[in-house]
């Protein structure tokens, strides 16, 4: 089986996950402990077996926050005693009583073993409640085997949203959920709220627990990655707040509703019609300067740049620019950019960055070729690329702005791109600096 399949030839229904999988040494797309170390003031625990505790040491170790990670070893004797709940509640216990600041909340991650033995570690938060009413604990989890049912990244985004406690709202205050990266100048709606007066709040920004606390008072949730969809949906039901999904995607007409939607839930003026016309002047400025430089250039894409490649590869293409592949392992966008990529571009490569023969891809590209995305570049072998992931705060006609400058960068300049894409969690900056 070859490494790709033209997109001509591949059903809506394509999935690269069904099996045996293929892990590069791309490394800059966040994990948990990444996500985890957002919350200020709060303390991660991981309750697992030695060898799945090495990746995490390693992770936290390499972000200089090893203070903010404590571990509990599951061991085989554990097992044989049938004592997994009291070692999960001596061992916090312990943790907490050594440690030199004492955390606001604690973020307890069990781990797969916990789920086959049926470890009832609820009743353990609850003992540890009652005990330290000062601490908020908060059940995580880090169990591969629920990757289908109960992925890891958005049960954290979820579980994360939990600490905040239902209250009274507050007029003309936001949050935006689910974010790796803050989202300011290059996210068109953030720049339209608080022009607006309207008060946007994120995790990224939270310098203090109390602050990140407060976002349990806003009126609605803006998400941008489908990773945040059940954090939204969870804060809807628990604390009564509307939520507001933005398609961070390539499609002005989508933009426009989208901002349209949120302008008109705070009864504030949108863009004009005058107004959306010159965003679009610029944003199609934009690309044209691109394709001037890029000229003829390969590009090819790959999902952890972007939310939406195969959206982005359409964009491109309508414009001119010569899209060579895309690298992505299922299709989570909508049929219409699928179908309508087919019909533009039959030949287009899908890559399973995923797949097992991957690994015996001959890597690299006769000339020069521009990457958007870190697995595209490790596959590709190139040093030309846009080193960004998930999305990297850009949203809107800004959004699509800054991408295209990105890009004529990128082809200007080389990177090392060998060192880059094994950073861990690439610009993960964490709030509790």
């Amino acid at each position: 089986m070859l490494e790709f399949r033209p997109i001509g030839e591949l059903e809506y229904e394509y999935n690269a996950d069904l099996g045996l999988s293929y892990a590069s040494p791309v490394r800059g797309v966040w994990n948990i402990v990444h996500i985890g170390t957002l919350v200020p003031e709060a303390h991660e625990i991981f309750v697992c077996p030695t060898s799945c505790l090495r990746g995490v040491v390693l992770t936290t170790a390499e972000m200089g926050a090893m203070d903010r990670l404590s571990t509990i070893t599951v061991g085989e004797d554990n097992i044989l005693e049938g004592d997994m709940e009291e070692a999960l509640q001596r061992g916090t216990e312990r943790i907490i009583a050594e440690l030199p600041v004492r955390p606001r909340a604690m973020l307890i991650y069990t781990s797969c073993i916990h789920h086959f033995l049926a470890v009832n570690y609820q009743r353990v938060y609850r003992v540890l409640r009652e005990k330290y009413p000062d601490i908020d604990f908060i059940d995580c989890y880090m169990d591969p085997i629920m990757r289908r049912t109960a992925p890891a990244i958005p049960s954290l985004w979820r579980q994360i949203h939990r600490l905040l406690k239902p209250g009274r709202k507050v007029k003309n205050q936001a949050n935006l959920v689910g974010n790796c990266f803050r989202y300011g100048e290059y996210c068109d709606l953030t720049v339209m709220l608080r022009q607006a007066g309207i008060t946007v709040m994120d995790l990224n920004t939270c310098r203090t627990y109390d602050e990140f606390l407060r976002m349990a008072a806003s009126e609605v949730n803006f998400t941008f990655h489908n990773t945040a969809v059940r954090a939204a949906k969870d804060m809807k039901l628990r604390l009564g707040q509307e939520w507001l999904p933005m398609r961070p995607g390539y499609d002005y007409d989508a933009i426009d509703e989208d901002m349209r939607a949120a302008a008109d839930f705070f009864g504030i003026p949108g863009l004009s019609p005058e107004e959306i016309a010159e965003e679009r002047r610029l944003t199609e400025k934009a690309a044209a300067d691109t394709l001037a430089l890029l000229e003829d250039t390969p590009v090819s894409i790959d999902y952890t740049a972007v939310d939406r490649p195969l959206e982005l590869a359409l964009y491109l293409m309508d414009r001119g620019f010569n899209v060579e592949s895309v690298f992505v392992d299922v299709f989570t966008e909508a049929r219409e950019v699928f179908e309508a990529l087919q019909r533009r571009a039959p030949e287009l490569k899908i890559y399973q960055s995923l797949g097992w023969n991957i690994r015996r891809m001959e890597r690299g590209y006769p000339g020069k070729l521009l990457a958007v995305g870190q697995k595209s570049a490790y596959f590709k072998d190139t040093n030309f690329f846009v080193n960004i992931v998930e999305n990297d705060g850009m949203y809107g006609y800004r959004g699509i702005r800054r991408l295209m400058e990105l890009m004529r960068e990128a082809c200007e300049a080389e990177k090392p791109m060998r060192e880059l894409v094994q950073i861990k969690g690439w610009g993960c900056g964490c709030s509790f600096s």
